[in-house]
This record gives structure tokens, sequence and C-alpha cells, in this order.
């Protein structure tokens, strides 16, 4: 889906933690004239090759995943104006995620 982000589209992905700690976070990724930016919380960064190469990565990842047995589930929602694609994560092994995050470090 992120490779589909065309001029003045906007890609979310939304990720809920559904454990102990219930939190959600929300991560917007804009092109803009092939300017592709992400916002996280307050923070906002313009993407390199790197960061799209891990957010591609990240959906490979998610989208191939198997479903787990943990209590802990984190639910997944991916969309772009086309598509919105949703899965869960319970296998507490996967930690795509965190990668995902450490971009706004």
């Amino acid at each position: 889906m992120f490779e589909c982000l065309q001029h003045g589209e906007q890609y979310t992905i939304e990720i809920t933690s559904l454990g102990y700690f219930g939190k959600r976070q929300n991560i917007y990724i804009i092109n803009d004239l092939g300017l592709i930016t992400a916002n996280l919380n307050s923070s906002s960064k313009v993407l390199t090759t790197y960061d799209i190469e891990e957010l591609i990565r990240f959906e490979l990842q998610l989208r191939d995943l198997q479903i787990g047995g943990c209590s802990t589930v984190d639910k997944f929602v991916l969309s772009n104006f086309n598509e919105t694609f949703v899965t869960n994560d319970g296998t507490y092994s996967w930690q795509g995620y965190k990668q995902l995050l450490a971009l706004f470090e």
C-alpha cells in the first residue's frame, strides 16, 4: 500500500496495543510532490530512502504474521485512499512496530 502512495495522498498506520497498558499511536505519511513526510505525535520528519525501505519492510512483515497466543495483542490498521488492511499480532515475538517507531527518535 505504501508503495502506491501518489502525490497529495496520505497513508496511515494506526497501532493499538490491547494488552495491559492499552495504548494507541497513529503515524501519518504524506506524499507532497515526491517529498514524503511522516508524523507521529508532535514529531515530523522527511523520510530518507532507508526510512522508506523500513516502512515497506514493516508492511510486508505485518502481512505475513501468523496468529499468536499471547494475551497482549497489538492491532494494526493500515490505510490509504484506496484500501484498508487490518490485522492483529498476538505472537509477542514480532517487534516490527518498535523499529518503525524508532525512525522518529
